[in-house]
């Protein structure tokens, strides 16, 4: 089997050889791919000059391709520039830096129209360097969603305009916690210093990253969390709250009781301003507004919102937050967008449009309901999608053989699936690489090919085969004896420490002591 992740629906394997290098003549409509991934191609050895070549077939969907060999030559169909981009991308893993390799007949299209991976820049900030290098390994292994965390309790990370305090002040803790050694106790080790100072994107950071994915066919897409997980902006405007509380940008991690009010103009004015003004930098047809972990304390203590209750008609908590979800809806639906939030926006009340991002067990069921009643859904389940868990908790084979059809999910009602990356634990690229890349290898699978075309230890052996080639331009894959979920089997290169803290381990979510204490 030729070495390409995610695997194709059709592949055949030929006799001959073909060459792929820099003497390699690429010409057609989408030949700008080649230059964007210019890096990529591999230098010539003694191989003689050939021809690549991408042809225009209408007939293949906008994301699909189609590579037919022939005599030493390598054409491309495709009927959009997607499609160019991926044909060129599973060409370039079938070279993985040789010039040449066994010729080959490609048909191929993905599953799910929603291929995403979400970053978290808000509990730690990541260089604009480094979400571009995420952003070339996203088109590498051909996802196109790119969803981008950037407000939380624990700090502002977007420039706001007309909200100057938001990055001057809202940006900055004055600690952070960075290690918990186990999921069900409160041991930890803390970091007393400031983090924060000037780390945030200017909106000339936004526009960049928004171009710079748009040319790998990647789709950026903002969050925003309201009205809970709001300690960040109200530590800077304290007039969104219910009480007006002067608070701090929040230093620890975990779930808090600040919330926007949602009976104050003042909140309203807040959310719609700051949508406002990250429309106009994002063209993506979505807007993501979080809704998620929204504890009630604050607006059953707050008169104006049990007064706005009893005027709606609204039962509870629950509906009251739908009451706020619905009218950033339909500001948004103003401004040309369709709101996702997570699975707790799912109500009786909510707008019929939005799409629930699912990633709680609890939320299922619901949102199975609003898949065949209402709308689709994305499906980001903690248990198996989340990139801060540790391999001993989710080896990389319980992601790679999810299926939503054990939930009762069916694939019409699915737009597609996400890997979240939350930081609170990964404050640098190393930790970054170690938790996030080898999975995602995992769910670009999951959300291209057909299960039926699935096999883990045919994906596990492409994956090592591949590790040299992702080395080679910059990625560093998890090894393979952490990502199997045999952590302490065979290990050769394992520390003394790891094994007097195996018991330990192997229920630690924390990705920073599952990291400290190997070779990596």
């Amino acid at each position: 089997m030729a070495n390409i992740i995610p695997r194709p629906i059709k592949i055949k394997e030929l006799g001959e050889s073909v060459y792929f290098s820099k003497k390699t003549v690429i010409s057609g409509e989408f030949s700008s791919v080649a230059t964007i991934f210019e890096s990529l191609v591999p230098d010539a050895k003694d191989a003689t000059p050939n021809n690549l070549t991408f042809i225009i077939d209408n007939d293949i969907a906008e994301e699909g391709y189609k590579i037919v060999c022939d005599n030493g030559d390598i054409n491309i169909f495709c009927s959009a520039y997607a499609g160019a981009l991926y044909g060129f991308m599973s060409v370039v893993q079938l070279a993985a830096g040789n010039d040449s390799f066994k010729a080959v007949l490609i048909e191929d299209e993905p599953k799910y129209n929603w291929r995403g991976f979400m970053l978290d820049c808000s509990r730690h900030f990541w260089s604009m360097d480094k979400l571009k290098q995420i952003l070339d390994y996203m088109a590498s292994i051909k996802m196109n969603v790119f969803h981008w965390h950037l407000a939380d309790d624990q700090g502002w990370r977007i420039e706001i305009k007309k909200y100057p305090l938001l990055t001057e002040k809202g940006a900055i803790r004055k600690g952070t916690p960075y290690s918990v050694i186990h999921m069900r106790d409160k041991e930890s080790t803390y970091n007393e210093g400031e983090y924060g100072r000037g780390l945030f994107y200017t909106q000339e950071d936004a526009r960049e990253i928004v171009r710079y994915a748009a040319e790998r066919n990647i789709m950026v897409v903002p969050e925003i969390d309201v009205p809970g997980h709001a300690t960040a902006a109200i530590a800077c405007y304290p007039e969104i709250s219910c009480d007006n509380r002067i608070i701090e940008v929040e230093p620890h991690f975990g779930i808090f009781k600040n919330n926007l009010c949602c009976a104050k103009k003042e909140s309203y004015d807040f959310i719609k301003t700051v949508i406002d003004e990250l429309c106009e930098i994002f063209p993506a047809p979505y807007f993501h507004i979080g809704g998620d972990e929204v504890v009630s304390e604050q607006w059953d203590n707050c008169p104006a919102c049990q007064e706005l209750m009893k005027k709606e008609g609204l039962d509870d908590h629950v509906a009251l937050h739908g009451y706020f979800n619905n009218i950033l809806a339909a500001h948004l639906k103003e401004k040309g967008k369709q709101t996702i939030g997570w699975n707790e926006i799912i109500s009786d009340t909510m707008d019929s449009t939005a799409i629930p991002q699912v990633w709680t067990t609890r939320g299922t069921e619901k949102a199975v309901e609003w898949s065949k009643t209402r709308g689709p859904v994305i499906l980001t389940q903690y248990n198996y999608f989340y990139s801060d868990m540790a391999f001993s908790l989710i080896p990389l084979s319980k992601t790679y053989n999810y299926s939503p059809f054990f939930e009762g999910f069916e694939d019409e009602n699915i737009l597609g699936v996400e890997m979240p990356q939350w930081t609170e634990y990964i404050p640098n690229d190393k930790k970054f690489d170690f938790q996030t890349y080898v999975r995602l290898l995992a769910v670009s699978e999951l959300g291209w090919t057909d299960v039926r075309n699935k096999h883990y230890e045919d994906f596990e052996t492409r994956v090592e085969t591949l590790r040299p080639y992702f080395k080679s331009i910059g990625i560093n894959l998890a090894p393979k004896y952490i990502y199997c979920g045999n952590t302490f089997k065979g290990a050769e290169n394992m520390t003394e420490a790891v094994r007097k803290e195996k018991g330990r381990f192997l229920w630690s979510r924390n990705p920073y002591y599952e990291l400290e204490l190997l070779d990596y």
